[in-house]
């Protein structure tokens, strides 16, 4: 090889994904790199706490704790470094075990003509796959039991996460399908993101899906009927809505604070928090303009955007964004949003 350039290495392990693991379980570590035939070669292996030389190119390795770690590996020839590579692992305990419902494929109307002209024309829309949907908001400890920490502002064992980015919300679906044994939906290549719709692991909804569950066979502005004024915001004139307060935590009844998921009363489907509370990220791009009255099968949003969705509402926000209709989106989709939170999807035979 050249003695000017530092050879690449590639570290492939046997953790679940190449990046996932449990303390105190054994993983094999791999340095891959072009072939260096005769030379006698040493490798330096760097697992932030502990060194390991080998003079192969693989050693096992169990971590003592949770934690990020980044895993690097030195190559030696003499007592000359040729190339290095590195790892970031992700060490947590046992995955947290969501809760889910299956709901049934069918149609749904789509939309409303009472606030938004973004949420017409209303439509009969077809979900033509039934799917599993988690019967609460993802909470605080499940969110840190895979990615390490919760960056909520407002803190509790309860609560649901918050403060979360678009792409936060995607990498944290592909960590839990993983750690899970389910083949992950999203190819995550920078600021780039694809589905794989095939794929039996986690995901967003998109916006259909989202709002078909948050209906649940209803026609009103939320699942208990339709609001005195669905052009409320927060205004010290705007009165509690009574429709919404049995079901939902919004800035009229919420002290501007998130709360405990499940309290409220939860749709026909079993679905609690699906208004208010925290809002919800859905696949779909933003496009600023209303929806194609000619998608009406499965629909997934356009193609491409700078602002991704959320839905539901929060309980920072009024009646008009704490409906099952109201379109709300954030930018951009590496931007954490204070009162955004997850809930999560998967495919169902």
């Amino acid at each position: 090889m050249p003695t000017d350039e530092p050879l690449a290495i590639r570290i492939v392990t046997t953790m679940p994904g190449n990046t996932e693991g449990m303390p105190q379980v054994r993983y094999t570590f791999r340095a891959l790199h072009s072939p260096l035939a005769g030379d006698t070669l040493e490798y330096l292996w760097d697992f932030d706490t502990t060194y390991i030389r080998t003079q192969t190119p693989a050693v096992d390795y169990a971590f003592a704790d949770v934690g990020w770690y980044r895993v690097t590996v030195t190559l030696f020839r003499g007592s000359r470094a040729i190339g290095s590579g590195g790892l970031l692992v992700n060490i947590r305990r046992d995955p947290p075990s969501i809760r889910m419902v299956k709901i049934p494929a069918g149609t749904f109307l789509r939309g409303s003509t009472r606030v938004d002209l973004r949420e017409q024309p209303v439509v009969r829309v077809r979900i033509s796959q039934p799917l599993y949907i988690s019967v609460y908001e993802v909470t605080q400890p499940e969110w840190e039991q895979v990615m390490g920490t919760s960056p909520a502002y407002f803190r509790g064992a309860t609560l649901p996460v918050s403060n979360i980015s678009w792409m936060e919300a995607v990498d944290f679906c592909n960590r839990l399908s993983i750690r899970l044994g389910y083949r992950p939906c999203y190819r995550i290549s920078g600021d780039s993101v694809e589905c794989d719709w095939s794929a039996d692991g986690f995901r967003l909804p998109t916006e259909a899906e989202w709002e078909y569950a948050a209906r649940a066979g209803t026609t009103t502005d939320v699942y208990t009927g339709n609001l005195a004024d669905p052009y409320a915001e927060c205004l010290a004139s705007d009165t509690l809505e009574q429709v919404l307060d049995r079901i939902a935590w919004y800035c009229k009844n919420s002290d501007l604070i998130p709360h405990p998921v499940g309290l409220k009363e939860p749709n026909p489907w079993g679905l609690y928090d699906i208004i208010g509370n925290v809002s919800e990220f859905v696949w779909d791009w933003d496009s600023g303009r209303p929806y194609s009255p000619s998608d009406t099968l499965d629909p997934r949003g356009p193609s491409w955007g700078v602002v991704r969705y959320l839905r539901g509402g929060s309980f920072l926000e009024g009646a008009r964004e704490n409906r099952a209709a109201a379109r709300t989106s954030v930018f951009p989709p590496s931007r954490r949003k204070i009162d955004g939170g997850i809930r999560l999807v998967r495919r169902a035979e």
